[in-house]
């Protein structure tokens, strides 16, 4: 049993519900960001390439 918890951590691969989770997460986060920035409304464009950076730093892309 242990086995088999130490190969599951030691997997880098990510399933596809994990990130949906994560990509879901990491837009809320962008998403409150912006919307606290009253003055403009939100970029799309900025609002997913920050959503993206946080998945990207999640799954070991530690220079976004």
């Amino acid at each position: 049993m242990a086995a088999t918890a130490e190969a599951e951590f030691d997997n880098d691969v990510w399933d596809q519900e994990t990130m949906m989770e994560l990509r879901r997460f990491a837009f809320e986060q962008a998403l409150i960001a912006h919307m606290h920035k009253r003055d403009a409304p939100v970029d799309l464009a900025r609002l997913f390439q920050e959503a993206d950076r946080v998945v990207n730093y999640v799954v070991g892309d530690l220079n976004p």
